[in-house]
């Protein structure tokens, strides 16, 4: 297809999402009103998201959203408290609410993160961000440096992820906010395919790739359009571009 053809209903696509006219999940990543420049704001957007893979997106919000507001399983959002937490009971409580859904991986991704942004940050996600300059590159490039200290935290995906949901809904200020790339989840897979911009098993580099590409120059940016896809895939496809 031709890239201009293919820009046109782009644009077409995200004018239908801004209008209203693809149905979204209202309260998707439903959350607790803390202010936006909050450390538990942002810790509360930075744990749970690791957690988020072969699940239920709007599920694991839920069940995140519970062990918040549950009293005894609270302190699972705060470092401090985590570290110098038994094991056995951090894996009780992270599956009391289904926020675990992998007893031993997930606990395992829940405690090195809690630890790493202990000893490292202060307990404080908003310290790793200054550190980096709120630099999309240097924010990326310092996870997967230390993959072993941010599981999942660090990959392709979620990386990318994180500091868009953050975008989102705390007061983070990005600078390099065009860098961010569209996260290669299935719904964005299948609307790439849908679209003829990648083919069938592409991988996710390849997927991410292809909207810089297409996109590079252009205002729309390439993580703008994730809930655009997103939607439009649980929509199956309508309406039509």
């Amino acid at each position: 297809m031709d890239k201009q053809e293919l820009l046109s209903r782009i644009v077409k696509l995200k004018q239908f999402f801004d209008e209203g006219k693809i149905p979204t999940i209202s309260n998707h990543e439903i959350h607790p009103n803390y202010p936006k420049e909050s450390r538990e704001r942002y810790l509360y957007f930075t744990l749970p998201p690791c957690l988020n893979f072969q699940r239920s997106s709007p599920a694991m919000w839920q069940a995140a959203y519970s062990t918040w507001n549950d009293p005894e399983t609270n302190y699972l959002f705060y470092p401090e408290k985590v570290v110098i937490t038994p094991y056995e009971k951090i894996q009780k409580d992270l599956v009391k609410h289904k926020l675990s859904l992998q007893r031993n991986k997930h606990t395992q991704i829940w405690i090195s993160i809690c630890k790493s942004l202990h000893e490292r940050f202060d307990s404080d996600p908003r310290k790793l961000i200054a550190l980096h300059n709120s630099s999309v590159l240097k924010v990326i490039e310092y996870l997967r440096e230390n993959k072993s200290s941010f599981p999942y935290l660090n990959g392709p995906k979620m990386s990318n992820y994180w500091l868009y949901i953050l975008d989102h809904y705390t007061d983070i200020k990005i600078k390099d906010k065009h860098l961010l790339s569209i996260i290669p989840d299935t719904h964005v897979a299948q609307c790439s395919i849908h679209l003829k911009l990648t083919q069938l098993n592409a991988t996710p580099e390849v997927i991410a790739k292809a909207w810089f590409d297409l996109l590079e120059g252009h205002v729309i940016t390439p993580v703008e359009m994730h809930p655009v896809l997103w939607n439009w895939s649980r929509n199956n496809f309508l309406p039509e571009v």
